[in-house]
């Protein structure tokens, strides 16, 4: 199914090299559309659903994209009115027919993954493109064959903290070698698994450490739903008898809670159910959800730690590591990966001081699409990556994320790590979520707050977490402003957004950043 579509992509007017947007959910259809584009050296672009108009045409006009393959439909949103309206053009021209737009010059194909009976104006529908792939293959084996592994096969967008995001060009072997180096440091080599992916394919997670590692390793992919869902991950994993789980932290914490609703039966068979191993990446993993999750489903979770731009994967656990190292570490360096911490001039650090991580990886980024001054500001000379994350490496090679380099909180002169306070909240049974921030304080400089989610059925009083704290840590760390919120604003890879938490905050204590 690959190669015909890969061949159709050729047949309707794409070329290897172009630039293919993929915008949708998590479906076959989707992993096909990846693959396909790979194999002819046409270079995806992948999109978030939830995107708005104007991050769609930021998107498409950033890549030059040639070609978008989207939903006709999101939640209660049309995507294809969308389009109509950033795209009027396409509405003038015949389905399965190239058009030409004044806003974005490049794009000339739209095609709609939905089924349709009918193909709708100004778009080909996937099957068209299928269809048209039956005929002549030659264009395909020409364009395979021209293939190199250092060649980009896709765009990946960055969730920046501030601005918009960046577009990082991944090569065919930085990808493809750093899925295989994660699934082999897991044991997905050792048997064929049966993987949860709960992550969106539109982010690295999704697309490289769950596509293209199931490929490298015989796994199978079970995909609970086209978006997100608790309920059905849970009844995916009974049902198709999941040995492995792909998650972030906040999909583990949500996990746990609807195991929690199930019958004491049930939670009991869940743990008989024979699921080994959890993957968590995307965000920092605390230690009171690590234990939770292992006695939800006694397993043993393997902690990632990178960033999109590094392939992703620079530090993950292993099998000898001790219960310890798992819940206090991001595990140790990965293979053909290397690692150094610096201080503010770039210069290293002793082993155990907090500095800034950097990474020298062979599947590190090509560059930023169309941006030389972020790429120069993320690569030095030397082709060290930059990580911007305030990171501990110990004596015997495990790393440890202190926090965000910016998301440090000077209060006074003093240096609070967010995360450590973060930790001491997670251990009250109340709290489910726990971020930690620096709001602007005109004597202090900055001051701490913090924003939770409590667990349902729970109540906690400001007066109680200042009293949880108290002789715990020190005094200056005890947030002074506390939030008790339903959720968190996130990006669009899951991450959550701290300036935001601040904004809203100071908009409410009136104050200005």
């Amino acid at each position: 199914m690959v190669d015909l579509l890969a061949q159709g992509l050729l047949d309707i007017g794409l070329s290897p090299g172009d630039h293919l947007g993929i915008w949708g959910v998590n479906t076959n259809e989707w992993v096909l559309t990846l693959l396909a584009a790979a194999k002819v050296g046409i270079v995806s672009v992948t999109m978030n659903p939830a995107y708005e108009p104007p991050e769609v045409k930021f998107c498409i006009g950033k890549t030059n994209m040639k070609g978008l393959v989207f939903d006709s439909t999101f939640r209660d949103k049309n995507l294809y009115e969308v389009m109509t309206k950033l795209v009027p053009e396409m509405t003038q021209c015949e389905p399965c027919t190239p058009f030409r737009s004044k806003e974005f010059p490049d794009l000339t194909h739209l095609i709609v993954f939905s089924d349709c009976d009918e193909t709708l104006e100004g778009t080909y529908r996937l099957d068209d493109v299928f269809e048209a792939g039956k005929g002549n293959e030659d264009r395909r084996l020409v364009a395979e064959n021209l293939i190199e592994a250092e060649d980009p096969w896709n765009i990946q967008f960055t969730s920046g903290t501030t601005g918009d995001p960046k577009a990082a060009v991944m090569s065919h072997f930085a990808n493809v070698n750093n899925s295989y180096f994660v699934g082999k440091r897991m044991g997905l080599h050792l048997k064929n698994h049966v993987i949860l992916c709960q992550v969106p394919f539109f982010h690295v997670f999704g697309s490289v450490l769950g596509i293209l590692g199931a490929l490298n390793h015989g796994a199978a992919l079970v995909l609970p739903g086209p978006l997100y869902h608790p309920d059905e991950s849970v009844q995916a994993v009974i049902d198709y008898k999941c040995t492995v789980l792909y998650g972030t932290p906040t999909m583990y914490v949500d996990l746990c809670a609807e195991v929690e609703k199930r019958s004491a039966k049930e939670q009991e068979a869940l743990k008989k159910q024979g699921v080994e191993v959890a993957l968590t990446a995307g965000a920092l993993c605390s230690p009171v959800l690590l234990k939770k999750m292992h006695d939800t489903f006694e397993l043993r979770v393997f902690s990632l730690y990178g960033m999109t731009e590094a392939g992703p994967c620079a530090f993950q656990s292993q099998v000898t590591d001790t219960e310890e190292q798992i819940t206090t570490t991001v595990g140790s360096v990965a293979e053909n990966v290397e690692i150094k911490v610096v201080d503010s001039e770039g210069r290293m650090v002793p082993m155990g001081q907090p500095g800034e991580c950097w990474f020298k990886t062979y599947a590190c980024m090509i560059r930023y699409w169309d941006d030389e001054q972020k790429t120069r500001e993320a690569l030095t000379e030397t082709r060290w990556l930059k990580s911007g994350d305030q990171f501990i490496l110990t004596e015997d090679g495990f790393g440890k994320v202190v926090g965000r380099v910016k998301d440090l909180i000077i209060r006074g002169g003093e240096n609070i790590a967010p995360k450590e306070v973060e930790e001491h909240l997670e251990k009250h049974p109340s709290v489910r979520e726990v971020h930690v921030y620096a709001v602007s304080d005109e004597r202090l400089g900055e001051d701490v707050a913090v924003s939770i989610r409590l667990k349902e059925g729970t109540t906690w009083s400001e007066d109680e977490l200042r009293a949880f704290c108290k002789g715990q840590i020190a005094h200056f760390k005890i947030p002074k402003y506390i939030e008790f919120v339903e959720d968190f604003p996130k990006t669009t890879s899951g991450k959550i957004q701290k300036f935001k938490l601040r904004e809203m905050l100071e908009k409410k204590l009136g104050r200005k950043s």
